[in-house]
């Protein structure tokens, strides 16, 4: 992880809106509604002009980039000004000819994919209003766009969010992500949890004390590795420990996280007001953390702002601020990556 105190990239919410209602989306958590929702070109024409140099940036929030018909103007924007690593994660329900080829057109790294079933009953229980069938064929679609235009990037991603009522899926999960074509998937907890019923279906107990099988998860994961064919990547999940571990393993602290409205926060998490269930078991509501506005103030100023470094430097040292609570991410750290030999 980069150092906290060198902004190394930058996530822009370019969509704070979605078009599902998946039960166990961090969104759902939130007490008050972004607005705007959907990412204004004020916003990114603010933003951009301190992007370059960056190693990285982000497209995504907790919406659904695609939803913002302005969304391949911003791209262009901020390609005006940064030539680094540009990734986004979609629910590729909008994906079609054109948008595949746009995003390959303007170079993205990496194009991750919020999949989360190995089949069209379990997807329709995780991702309600979603099409799975037309999902597939779209990915399938795009790997291969991607071979025909010579292109290597973006590298497709499937991701899964980790569920015991799902484990039993992940070996047939990544199996098929490699015949639609797909680089890898990404494992991740459960970690936003802001209901009993999340709480249950959280693959993991050193954060909240609950009763679940670790070893289950690490079975589950070792099957889907051995189901991976030659050259296929796995990613995470991520590791949750019973004491904070120094630092925030859900969100690199060098950054910012730019809001839909262009307000700036720590993380995704920090930037609006939300309803999450802590370690004592206690439902928090969270009042938002924000450091400035790109729309009034230079994005560098914002991050050099003392309020903003202090949280910062708080973070990394390990203490507990007020800023982030007993947050379950200063108990995390990342996951491993995984390629198949």
């Amino acid at each position: 992880m980069s150092a906290p105190d060198r902004m190394s990239g930058a996530s822009l919410e370019t969509s704070a809106q979605c078009q599902l209602k998946c039960p166990l989306c961090f969104l759902r958590s939130y007490t008050e509604r972004p607005e705007p929702s959907l990412m204004p070109l004020a916003v990114a024409r603010a933003a951009a002009p301190h992007l370059a140099g960056l190693e990285s940036v982000d497209l995504t929030g907790w919406g659904e980039p695609l939803l913002n018909p302005r969304l391949f103007e911003i791209i262009a924007i901020v390609r005006e000004h940064f030539s680094g690593r540009l990734a986004m994660t979609t629910n590729g329900l909008l994906l079609d000819r054109k948008a595949m080829s746009r995003l390959i057109d303007f170079e993205l790294d990496t194009v991750c994919v919020s999949v989360d079933a190995a089949g069209e009953r379990a997807y329709n229980r995780a991702r309600p209003g979603g099409d799975f069938s037309r999902l597939m064929r779209s990915l399938e679609e795009f790997a291969t766009l991607r071979e025909e235009r010579g292109a290597k990037t973006p590298r497709l991603f499937a991701t899964f969010l980790l569920r015991r009522s799902a484990l039993s899926e992940l070996a047939d999960f990544t199996g098929l992500a490699a015949a639609h074509g797909l680089d890898g998937v990404v494992f991740q907890l459960l970690t936003g949890v802001f209901s009993d019923s999340g709480l249950g279906e959280a693959t993991h107990r050193a954060y909240y004390g609950n009763d679940f099988d670790e070893g289950l998860l690490g079975s589950a994961v070792g099957r889907a590795k051995q189901a991976a064919p030659s050259g296929f990547i796995i990613a995470g999940p991520e590791r949750i420990f019973s004491a904070p571990v120094g630092g925030c393993g859900g969100f690199d602290l060098s950054r910012p996280f730019i809001t839909s409205s262009g307000l700036v926060s720590v993380c995704c998490a920090m930037a609006y007001p939300c309803a999450l269930i802590r370690r004592d078991g206690r439902l928090e509501r969270t009042a938002s953390v924000v450091f400035g506005d790109v729309l009034e103030t230079p994005l560098p100023a914002i991050w050099e702002d003392p309020a903003y470094r202090k949280v910062r430097a708080e973070i990394q040292a390990g203490r507990v601020n007020e800023a982030c609570g007993d947050c379950i991410a200063l108990y995390m750290k990342p996951g491993e990556v995984f390629q198949a030999r």
